[in-house]
């Protein structure tokens, strides 16, 4: 994160009910000296001036910055002086910025040392080159840590650590229409998040690193289309680790795995996962967004598109259910099998990731405004066809989940 140093200061904002207690209105002190163009007068047509001091949409901020960070990026290659950063593995290097991320490429040392203390059950295997993409988010500081332990949904047993590390406001899509000229902000707890990580046990650290590595399916767009993000997977290891019936016992890499596979597939399968420090929230908003097509599906009685969006998230939910099946009966994985096991992981995020750029570049997004309670509607039969449309359409194979 970086943060807005001045306005980060004691009375230089306030905060103001937005669409939820979690995603305020940011009001300007009158003293306060901030380009206009980011404020509502200016950049939101037809609001009254009663909120000429308020931060406008946030996403004009966000813009505006990346914006600069692609310019000092592009004069960073196009110099003669290259960015290389020097590590005991390899290097990693600047890549040119096209989106809302920095992205660096690794590159593996021609020799590197076997590492024969990793344990037999679960087998890694390093990589020759690797992307590395890194967010950069804008913060203030939030004015009332008070207020934030009284909200319902913050668990209080973390009221020490919210004192030590604070949260943050930061610019969010909105949380009842993601993409609304809204002057909604967004309430994070990311450092309290890094600090419970950072402080796990080395077992649960190789459980993380593991299903990261199986599962995470950042896609790197402007929307929230569902999949099975790294944010996703952080906040269910976070209740695996620290929730109320969190685990107790370390015995097994894999028993730790799947037990936060079963957690992941149970909330996908009611569309609901609680956010772990604003507990009344969805990890995956208000409303859920996936893929949309005019799906000619004459058997059922749901509208197309609809059908499309609930059998979208029947497959994360499926992805999750077919990898705990395979870890679950195994007690040992060998190379072999771990090998197999990561190229049809990287084939189903690679095709997740394909369907949905095509999707959301053509604006074909659906949005499920009402939640629909659970998958329970979504029979095998119907997801068959869903797979079937999957592979004539689109050229993906993902039989392997039914």
């Amino acid at each position: 994160m970086l943060t807005l140093a001045k306005l980060s200061v004691p009375d230089k904002i306030s905060l103001h009910p937005g669409c939820s207690v979690w995603y305020p209105h940011i009001k300007l002190q009158p003293e306060v000296d901030f380009p206009s163009q980011y404020k509502v007068n200016v950049r939101l047509d037809g609001e009254q001036s009663k909120d000429k001091d308020f931060l406008g949409n946030p996403r004009f901020v966000v813009l505006d910055f990346w914006k600069e960070i692609k310019k000092e990026m592009a004069s960073l290659n196009n110099s003669s002086v290259k960015f290389i950063l020097p590590h005991t593995k390899g290097s990693i290097s600047f890549e040119p910025c096209e989106s809302k991320k920095l992205e660096f490429f690794y590159i593996q040392k021609s020799t590197l040392p076997e590492n024969t203390s990793i344990q037999s059950e679960v087998k890694i295997f390093p990589v020759e080159s690797l992307k590395i993409g890194v967010d950069l988010m804008l913060a203030m500081d939030h004015p009332s840590l008070e207020s934030v332990v009284e909200l319902p949904g913050f668990p209080k047993r973390f009221k020490d650590l919210l004192f030590k590390h604070g949260c943050h406001v930061v610019p969010k899509s909105c949380h009842i229409n993601h993409m609304a000229r809204t002057k909604c902000w967004f309430v994070t707890f990311s450092r309290m998040e890094r600090e419970l990580i950072s402080n796990m046990n080395e077992h649960h650290k190789k459980c993380y690193k593991i299903l990261k590595s199986l599962i995470s399916c950042d896609i790197n767009m402007s929307r929230k289309c569902m999949n099975l993000s790294s944010c996703t997977l952080k906040t269910a290891f976070l209740f695996h680790v620290y929730g109320e019936n969190g685990c107790l016992s370390s015995e097994t890499v894999s028993g730790c795995v799947c037990d936060v596979l079963d957690y992941m597939s149970s909330n996908l399968y009611h569309t609901k996962m609680p956010c772990f420090f604003a507990r009344d929230m969805n990890t995956w908003g208000n409303i859920l967004e996936t893929p949309w097509f005019q799906w000619k599906v004459s058997e059922s009685s749901l509208d197309s598109g609809y059908a499309f969006a609930i059998c979208w998230i029947k497959l994360m939910y499926a992805f999750l259910n077919h990898l705990n099946k395979i870890i679950s009966e195994k007690k040992k994985i060998s190379e072999e099998d771990s090998k197999a096991l990561l190229k049809r992981c990287d084939y189903f995020k690679a095709a997740v990731g394909n369907v949905m750029k095509y999707f959301v570049e053509q604006s074909l997004v659906f949005q499920i405004e009402e939640n629909p309670g659970s998958l329970g509607g979504c029979t095998e039969e119907f997801f068959s066809n869903f797979i079937q449309y999957l592979r004539n359409t689109y050229n993906v194979d993902l039989f392997f989940l039914l």
